[in-house]
Order: structure tokens, then sequence, then C-alpha cells
């Protein structure tokens, strides 16, 4: 197999309810759209082969804009959704806001959802479920339209140290970064995120 290269693509602007916290239901807003439709015409010309999404719905509207008017398969792999809330909807509005803001670490068992460590294992294993899928495609250029905690575990796995989303700046909807995949599916450092095909940044 040859080297593998990997667009890992956050989705676009997501609909929130009135407490500013995501629904698993939730698609993109319109804004959203023209940021998936603006990463879509970027991607069209890398020669993109196969794409994955998780099973949530802004990322599987951000995967179907790049998708929409080709043959490509769109696998959708439960393993790699964003981490599990919980009920986090019932927390005061105190924590609410520092979730939304990011002043906490993304610890949510107190409210029956996941850990960070159960989170980054479970994203693992949806990790090696894509790329053994990958390996038995036997493609080179793949895609896949993601979360941002999800993308950060992702490429601290394959930096070999432990999970931590609050360690990296905030990955702007519809950003990407490419990464190089070896056989056995490691890759080199993370370099950064590419937003500059986008005209509104979120």
């Amino acid at each position: 197999m040859e080297s593998l290269r990997l667009w890992l693509v956050r989705h676009g602007e997501t609909e929130v309810g009135s407490d500013g916290l995501y629904r698993p239901s939730h698609g993109l807003t319109a804004r959203g759209q023209q940021q998936a439709t603006e990463v879509a015409a970027v991607l069209r010309g890398v020669g993109i082969e196969v794409c994955y999404t998780s099973t949530l719905q802004r990322a599987i509207e951000t995967a179907q804009t790049f998708a929409r008017g080709t043959e490509l398969d769109l696998v959708q792999i439960a393993d790699l959704c964003e981490i599990e809330t919980g009920d986090i909807y019932s927390a005061s509005d105190e924590v609410k806001q520092q979730v939304i803001g990011h002043k906490i670490e993304l610890d949510f068992s107190q409210f029956g959802g996941e850990s960070p460590v159960e989170f980054s294992d479970r994203v693992a294993l949806g990790y090696r479920h894509m790329f053994n899928d990958i390996r038995s495609r036997g493609v080179s250029h793949v895609a896949a339209f993601l979360h941002g905690g999800t993308i950060a575990a992702i490429l601290d796995m394959l930096a070999g140290r432990p999970f931590s989303y609050r360690n990296r700046p905030r990955m702007p909807n519809c950003s990407y970064s490419m990464v190089e995949l070896g056989p056995n599916g490691t890759a080199s450092e993370w370099t950064g995120w590419e937003s500059a095909h986008l005209t509104a940044h979120t």
C-alpha cells in the first residue's frame, strides 16, 4: 500500500439551542452550508476516493456537500462521533458557559457522558475501523468529515500523546489538515489548520 493522505475536516457551523449547546440532531446553519461548500471546492481538486464521517447530522451534512454530484462512498462510523455529553443540558448556566467557552476540560462523566479517556479510547477504535476499511479498499486519498474533539483525539493518538483538547488552537469550522499515514496508520506531527479558503470563520 502506498502512503495514504488523509484530510481531516471539521464540520461547518452548526445550529445550537437557546442555551448555546449542540444537540445530536442539529444540522448546519446557512453559514455552515457556505463553509461546507467552500471546503468542498478545495478538496475536489485533490483526488479524494472515499469519504468518512460520524453519525451526527452536522458532520453528515458537511460530507454530503462534498460528495454531492459524485459517486464517492460516504462511510459513517459511530465511534468517530464527538464526545458524549450526557445530560449536560440540565447543568447550571455557569457550567454551560464554561463548556461553550472551552474553559474547562471536556469531562462529561459527571453528567452521564464520557470522560476524556473514555472518549479518546472510543475514537481510537473508530480510527482503527476507518484505517482498516481504507486498507481493504486500496485507496490513497481519503477525507474524514468529523468534529473538533474527534480530530484532536486522532491527532494526539497519532503523535503518541494523551488526549487534551485544550492544548491546541481552536479549529475553525470547515478548516482541514492533511496527514500522511504509513502502512501501520502512524503519522508525523500535526502542523496546523488550513482555513484560507473560508470567507467566514467560526
